[in-house]
């Protein structure tokens, strides 16, 4: 399947339900500031004005739902810095964005997976949840779920990982206590050797999602709690300026825009990763 064809067929599939379609600006005066997640920067010459170029179609979508509450998606051009190149990892992107209202978190899980087996009508779905005792900062979680999650994910299925600390994600809802996970579903982390580290009590409304053991989507149950996103995007700012890190302004009409928001969950997906996927799928021998 082509680039082409691929981005006619996800427009067709979310034309079909219903869901309008938004155009992201890709000059940006000011981002949301969340961990991992590092902006180009760019300079409009003739009035020295600093911009920067969207890690994803967020802010614009967000903006859309908090004044015309409906089903609603984007492709668009992102862009990262500080990340390794490699076949599946380039700073220039494409990626697509849905949002759907009045939905939660196992909602959303449904219709990715539905989306999914739109193009790969085979491929089998589980569930991960990461373990409750987990590295309580940033550098020491990404290293243990390197080690002990990703390099142990199967390489023929999808699975949904949930049970992020809530400290990751800012812009998903923290769970409340009374829905505390199953831990009798499937966990590759039993046998892992943990992180010895202080026990983190709160964990997002998020999953990841990965096929064949490589990332594709990230999607969470939207944060409408402005307060608490404005105290993690300072957090995030402090942080940076003491590491000397780059930093891009975060924005309070987003922060304001988020309390706007009616309840609702959103995904992102990297539309060239799974676009490798189901061509080497095609290319597999039928049996």
């Amino acid at each position: 399947m082509t680039q082409s064809d691929f981005l006619r067929s996800i427009r067709q599939y979310f034309w079909g339900q219903n869901f309008t379609e938004v155009e992201i600006p890709y000059l940006n005066s000011s981002l949301p500031l969340e961990p991992n997640i590092y902006a180009f920067e760019t300079e409009w010459q003739h009035l020295k004005q600093k911009y920067f170029l969207p890690t994803s179609p967020e802010f614009a979508l967000k903006k859309y739902l908090a004044s015309t509450p409906q089903n609603c998606f984007a492709i668009s051009h992102c862009f990262r810095d500080l990340e390794n190149s490699s076949p599946l990892h380039t700073p220039e992107f494409l990626m697509l964005e849905w949002y759907e209202i009045n939905k939660n978190l196992a909602d959303l899980k449904k219709s990715s997976q539905n989306f999914i087996s739109h193009f790969l009508p085979n491929l089998s779905f589980e569930n991960l949840i990461l373990p409750p005792n987990l590295p309580g900062n940033e550098p020491n979680f990404n290293q243990f779920f390197l080690n002990q999650i990703v390099s142990k994910l199967p390489q023929n299925k999808a699975v949904f990982i949930t049970g992020y600390p809530a400290f990751l994600s800012p812009l998903a809802r923290i769970k409340k206590e009374s829905e505390s996970n199953n831990f009798s579903e499937r966990s590759f982390w039993s046998k892992a050797k943990h992180v010895s580290t202080a026990k983190i009590n709160l964990t997002s409304d998020r999953f990841e999602l990965y096929i064949n053991g490589i990332e594709i989507g990230n999607g969470c149950t939207e944060n409408t709690d402005s307060i608490s996103i404005k105290k993690a995007f300072i957090k995030e700012q402090k942080y940076r300026r003491k590491a000397k890190l780059p930093l891009h302004p975060y924005s309070p009409d987003f922060v304001n825009i988020c309390k706007c928001l009616p309840p609702c969950s959103g995904i992102g997906l990297g539309i060239d990763r799974l676009l490798r996927l189901i061509n080497i799928n095609d290319k597999q021998p039928r049996t």
